[in-house]
């Protein structure tokens, strides 16, 4: 029973610290799914426009030739099945479309994303301004965003 009660006391005295810290882990959570999700595109798109450019540059060297060759022509028809058999490429290219998409999604939300490693890791009075700066922050993103306030006026 003491171990229970030490805890709960524990959580009583510490509740707004414990609350601050949450503020700071909730918006790091949120920011990093938004940074997978779009990694996980830009993985997709970067990957298959390189394997499309790729592909491109194949075929159209199967396509035409400099002589009638036999042996010449079914060298570029062998690199065509090659290439267009390969998978390493893609998976190289998928994993710098997930990075770049990442790292982009991080800059684009660098605000919450410092908010949040200032309430989740700092101490005392830096940590209650970072999260009271992630409040401020939370209403100016649905005021803007569900609202539609700061947005262009579209057609008329």
């Amino acid at each position: 029973m003491s171990v229970i009660s030490s805890i709960t006391t524990a959580i009583r005295n510490n509740a707004g610290k414990y609350l601050i810290k949450g503020v700071g882990l909730g918006a790091l959570g949120l920011v990093a799914y938004d940074a997978h999700y779009i990694g996980k595109l830009e993985s997709d798109i970067y990957a298959t426009e390189k394997d499309g450019k790729s592909a491109g540059k194949y075929l159209n060297n199967a396509m035409y030739s400099n002589n009638m060759s036999p042996i010449e022509d079914k060298v570029r028809d062998f690199s065509l099945k090659m290439e267009l058999d390969q998978s390493y490429k893609r998976f190289f290219n998928s994993i710098i479309g997930y990075v770049k998409g990442f790292v982009g999604m991080l800059i684009e939300h660098v605000v919450p994303l410092g908010l949040g490693l200032g309430a989740l890791l700092s101490k005392g009075k830096f940590a209650k301004i970072s999260a009271a700066g992630l409040g401020v922050y939370s209403i100016y993103e649905i005021l803007k965003n569900f609202f539609g306030w700061g947005t262009p006026k579209g057609l008329p």
